[in-house]
């Protein structure tokens, strides 16, 4: 007997017993996909392969990018430094087999398929026709599964728990249920939120690979203890809540006194989708332990990490951090898909995912020029009744740059919707924080902001600038004003805005004279050139001193 046959052996006595066990969700975490209509288990109607990704299209995308970007990943040296702790029987048996692909590994780790296979034969039934899809989840999970097993194996819970994403999500990290569950583990917006996964217009923190596994995982293990330490009724209550375990065992109680309320005796007791979800796992996982048998195609990954994270401190361009580590933003997406947009938050403390072959060197560039990374354009919610060549006129810019900045492939605009601006760079704060303004004295003024209005409007009117006017009010350049805002103007040059009505022989050279103004502030006051020809009667918005 061989030094790995032995391991092999010893392993699979010593764990059997200990690897039968569970953890628990809230109720609301059911994700009631849409297979959940069936009245039976009827395995003719077995859920597709791929419940929330629909768009071939796009996932083919996603694989592609996935499948260039390992050419340099695969040219590593597999890590010498791997966070996973030994098994106690490797401890014991002094040996540490290496494994090249991390398929085999968790091939020759998984035990709940085997201690439980005469419940999920027809699943397995199932899954042997689907090989081209078990080949395209293979191919998702390239770049997170050195991640995940490793921090499975930290926490030694079952490394089944690394292919509970290919039963969610098919390894896709952008993938969202029609309730709203999404992410590679499919949490719920409320029970994402319990585990620290916010949300906001920037950023969903369930599609974080990092941060949703690690919730995800604390997750599993909280549901283990409440479910007595059970694996299975861990894994039931993840997908239908724990409070439907809790009732499904009180329901077979009541029928069986005296009997065992295991997964596999309350099962005909749980949600429908819950009494599919724990044997599709386990039949995905017998089929990796038997893959050759099966004649199963996976595409290797190689044991080594693929990505590391970078910690930053301030809000950062995205297509910048891809220009400096000279990575397509393709993968920048594939490993950071969480930021919703062209940038990380303005606010909080955040990171990102990098290539591993380059986040060291991106760090020490960070650190040394963090303003070449800051944005340089700003949000515009749109109105009713604009198009795109009045937003880019009102932000002295183009439509094609407005496109471009928010890959549109047409013009088409939506009241509501939110449009990223490009900056002129006349217009871009300085690559410095904002100063508090000098010390002023003077009659403050106070600006009731108007419908329409924006930062570099009002500092014409008052004849400033649109960074002076941030100072003087603490706020960022880059996020828009709202109607009623209140501005406060730190200037006594204009205070008051009056109504002129130009009389019989008056110019704007003779108002401006008269008001003690120029013709040009006079202009820009009212959106009109210098050789307008304005006749009797017009009115004219003077803005004169305090």
């Amino acid at each position: 007997m061989t030094k790995h046959t032995l391991f092999s052996s010893v392993f699979t006595l010593t764990m059997m017993g200990v690897l039968l066990s569970g953890c628990s969700q809230f109720p609301f975490h059911n994700k009631n996909h849409a297979y959940t209509n069936a009245d039976d288990i009827n395995f003719s109607k077995l859920p597709v392969t791929d419940p929330v990704t629909t768009d071939t299209e796009e996932t083919d995308a996603f694989e592609k990018t996935i499948q260039n970007s390992t050419k340099r990943f695969l040219a590593l040296k597999t890590s010498d430094d791997l966070s996973n702790q030994l098994d106690q029987a490797l401890i014991l048996l002094n040996d540490k087999p290496t494994y090249d692909d991390l398929w085999q590994e968790l091939s020759e780790h998984l035990f709940l398929a085997p201690a439980n296979s005469e419940h999920f034969e027809d699943y397995q039934n199932y899954y042997e026709n689907k090989k081209a899809y078990l080949k395209r989840v293979s191919v998702r999970a390239k770049p997170y599964l050195y991640f995940i097993l490793n921090e499975v194996n930290r926490r030694h819970m079952p490394y089944e728990i690394a292919l509970l994403p290919v039963v969610e999500s098919g390894y896709y990290p952008y993938a969202k249920s029609y309730v709203n569950a999404s992410g590679l583990w499919q949490f719920m917006p409320a029970t994402g939120y319990m585990f620290g996964l916010h949300r906001n217009w920037w950023y969903d923190g369930r599609q974080d690979v990092y941060k949703s596994t690690l919730a995800a995982l604390d997750y599993l293990q909280a549901l283990y203890k409440q479910n007595d330490y059970d694996w299975l009724l861990a894994l039931a209550s993840y997908n239908g809540g724990y409070g439907n375990v809790l009732k499904a065992q009180k329901r077979y109680l009541r029928k069986h006194p005296n009997g065992e309320p295991s997964f596999w005796n309350i099962r005909t007791y749980l949600p429908k989708e819950t009494q599919h979800y724990v044997p599709q796992l386990l039949a995905i996982s017998n089929l990796i332990i038997h893959r050759e048998d099966y004649d199963i195609d996976l595409e290797p990954v190689p044991n080594t990490p693929f990505f590391k994270r970078v910690e930053i401190s301030n809000q950062i361009s995205l297509p910048k951090v891809a220009q400096s580590t000279q990575t397509s933003q393709a993968i920048l997406k594939v490993l950071n898909p969480g930021y919703l947009r062209l940038a990380t938050p303005p606010s909080g403390s955040h990171s990102v995912l990098l290539p591993i072959e380059v986040a060291d060197a991106f760090k020490v560039d960070y650190q040394q020029k963090p303003h070449f990374y800051e944005v340089n354009w700003m949000r515009h919610k749109i109105r009713s009744g604009e198009s795109l060549s009045v937003i880019a006129a009102k932000y002295n810019t183009s439509s094609r740059e407005i496109k471009k900045l928010n890959n549109m492939k047409n013009s088409f605009l939506r009241a509501g919707k939110t449009l990223l601006i490009p900056l002129p760079q006349s217009q871009q704060l300085a690559q410095t924080p904002l100063k508090r303004s000098t010390s002023y004295n003077g009659k403050k003024h106070i600006h009731k902001v108007q419908a329409g209005e924006s930062l570099w409007t009002i500092a014409r009117y008052y004849n400033t600038s649109p960074r002076k006017l941030c100072e003087w009010n603490r706020i960022s350049i880059r996020e828009p004003i709202r109607k009623g805002q209140k501005l406060v103007i730190r200037s006594d040059r204009y205070g008051r805005k009056v109504s002129h009505t130009l009389k019989e022989g008056e110019s704007l050279w003779v108002v401006a004279k008269k008001y003690r103004v120029t013709t040009q502030e006079l202009c820009n006051w009212n959106g009109i050139k210098k050789s307008a020809v304005l006749h009797p009667g017009v009115k004219i918005k003077v803005w004169i001193k305090s």
